[in-house]
C-alpha cells in the first residue's frame, strides 16, 4: 500500500482527495499545511490519519511514501527540492515548476535521491484522451490539418489572489495555457515555431493570451484567459473528418464526425470519480514496479512543456522575480 501525503489544503487539493479513494493499492494517509485548521478541516472530510501544521513535521514521518503537492506554481520547486531532501516520491500539480531551469535541477535531485517524480497533468492519462490518440494516429480523421483549442474564464479575484500574484506564477499560462499546449502537443508533438501575443493584467502577468503552433503540414490556434470567458470545446480537424472535445482537459468524452458533419464515432468514458484517479493509479504501478518515471508523463515531456512556456514568455518578456 502507498500512503500519501497532501502538501497544501487548498481548492485543488480536494480533487486529489476524493479521487484516491478508488485507486487500489493507495492510502490516503497525511496531509499538512501551514494553517493547521485547514489540514484538520481535510482531515475530518476525508477520514486522513494525520494532520500536520508544518511540511517539514509530515515530510519527517517515516511511514509516508508519497506527497501530493497542491500548492501554488511559484512554489512547488521549493517543497519538490524539500521532499527529495527527506527521500519522498513526488506527484506534483501542473505547472510543474515556474520554468525549465527549476525543472531540471528538480529531476537532478531526483535521480540522486533515487525517488519517483512526476508532474501531475491529468489530460494525459484521461482514457478518452489516450483513445482518441490512438485512433487519430490509425487515421480516424485522416491527417490532422488544424487544432483549436482554448480554456478563457474569468475569474475576479484581488490582486494578492494567487491567479494574479507574480511571484506565486501568476497569469493564464501556467494555471489554464499548459492544458491547450498541452493538447496540442498530445496530438502533433513539439511545433516548428510559433507566435503569440498577451494582454496584461495589473499586477504584470498575462491576463489572457493567444499562441498560433506551426508544422510542417498543421497549425494550432491556442489560447487561454483569466479574465474572460470562452468555448472549453476544442476541436482537431482533418483531412478527412473532425474531432470534438467538449471541456477537453478534463472531458470523458469526444465525438467523431466525418466531412459532411455525420456523426461516426463516439468515445465515452465516464470517470470513476473525477479524472484525478488515473494519474493516481500511475504513481501507484509506477512505485510498485520501481519506476523512477512514468512513460506516459516522462520528464523529457515536462522539460519539453516548460520549455516552450519560457520561450513564449520571452516573447512576452515576461518574467517571475525569482527568475531575476
Amino acid at each position: 500500500m502507498i500512503r500519501f501525503g497532501v502538501i497544501g489544503a487548498g481548492n485543488i487539493a480536494n480533487n486529489f482527495c476524493e479521487a484516491i479513494n478508488v485507486v487500489e493499492g493507495a492510502s490516503l494517509y497525511a496531509i499538512a499545511s501551514r494553517d493547521i485548521k485547514k489540514a484538520e478541516d481535510y482531515q475530518k472530510t476525508y477520514g486522513i490519519k494525520k494532520a500536520y501544521g508544518s511540511y517539514k513535521e509530515m515530510l519527517e514521518d517515516p511511514l509516508l511514501d508519497c506527497v501530493y503537492i497542491a500548492t501554488p506554481h511559484g512554489l512547488h520547486y521549493e517543497h519538490m527540492m524539500l521532499s527529495l531532501e527527506h527521500d519522498k516520491h513526488i506527484l506534483c500539480e501542473k505547472a510543474f515548476t515556474l520554468n525549465e531551469s527549476q525543472a531540471k535541477a528538480v529531476f537532478t535531485k531526483a535521480k540522486e535521491k533515487q525517488c519517483f517524480v512526476m508532474e501531475a497533468m491529468w489530460t494525459r492519462f484521461l482514457p478518452m484522451v489516450q483513445t482518441l490518440k490512438q485512433g487519430i494516429d490509425e487515421g480516424l480523421i485522416g491527417d490532422i490539418k488544424v487544432i483549436d483549442a482554448q480554456l478563457c474564464f474569468d475569474i475576479p479575484v484581488a490582486e494578492d489572489h494567487r491567479v494574479l500574484a507574480k511571484h506565486l506564477g501568476g497569469g493564464a499560462l501556467l494555471d489554464v495555457g499548459i492544458y491547450p499546449i498541452t493538447f496540442a502537443h498530445i496530438f502533433l508533438g513539439k511545433p516548428q515555431s510559433f507566435e503569440t501575443t498577451m494582454t496584461p493584467t495589473a499586477t504584470k502577468v498575462d491576463g489572457s493570451n493567444k499562441i498560433t503552433y506551426y508544422y510542417e503540414n498543421a497549425i494550432a490556434y491556442l489560447k487561454s484567459s483569466i479574465i474572460e470567458k470562452g468555448d472549453t470545446t476544442a476541436l482537431i480537424k482533418g483531412s478527412k473528418g473532425y474531432a470534438k472535445v467538449p471541456w477537453f482537459w478534463c472531458s470523458g468524452k469526444a465525438e467523431i464526425f466525418d466531412l459532411e458533419d455525420r456523426l461516426i464515432k463516439t468515445i465515452d468514458y465516464p470517470h470513476k470519480v473525477n479524472g484525478f484517479e488515473y494519474e493516481i493509479e500511475e504513481v501507484v504501478r509506477c512505485l510498485n514496479n520501481q519506476q523512477l518515471e512514468s512513460f506516459v508523463m516522462s520528464h523529457q515531456t515536462t522539460l519539453e512543456m516548460m520549455r516552450q512556456m519560457d520561450d513564449i514568455r520571452k516573447v512576452w518578456n515576461l518574467k517571475y522575480p525569482q527568475e531575476d
